[in-house]
């Protein structure tokens, strides 16, 4: 099975709005069904839009849950993230520069 977690976030109202993010969502869930056969179904989208589920921190951890605890052996899973990121220090280690990056949910 074809799994894809898509998160489009253009910060829509807020400083630091962005305008592209929504049109990169668009254009790869295009590109999965229609080029790779993913099928709707099996796709999550969070968009602040106004139209999907709205992409916030607990949604989009929900949605990866949902993708781990449904995908098996075997399975494709694509996952699109388009929105602002950041960097705070590496609690841990495990990086070379430093730092952890991270995704900004609305």
């Amino acid at each position: 099975v074809k799994r894809a977690v898509l998160v489009g976030i253009n910060y829509v109202g807020q400083q630091g709005e962005l305008s592209g993010c929504h049109n990169d969502v668009k254009n790869i869930s295009s590109y999965l069904q229609q080029v790779q056969g993913f099928r709707p179904q099996n796709m999550i989208t969070l968009m602040d839009d106004g139209v999907h589920d709205n992409p916030t921190y607990d949604r989009i951890l929900q949605a990866f849950q949902w993708v781990v605890n449904e995908s098996q052996a075997g399975d494709t899973v694509w996952i699109h993230y388009s929105g602002h990121g950041g960097r705070v220090e590496d609690d841990n280690g495990d990086e070379d520069d430093g730092y952890d990056e991270t995704l900004i949910p609305v």
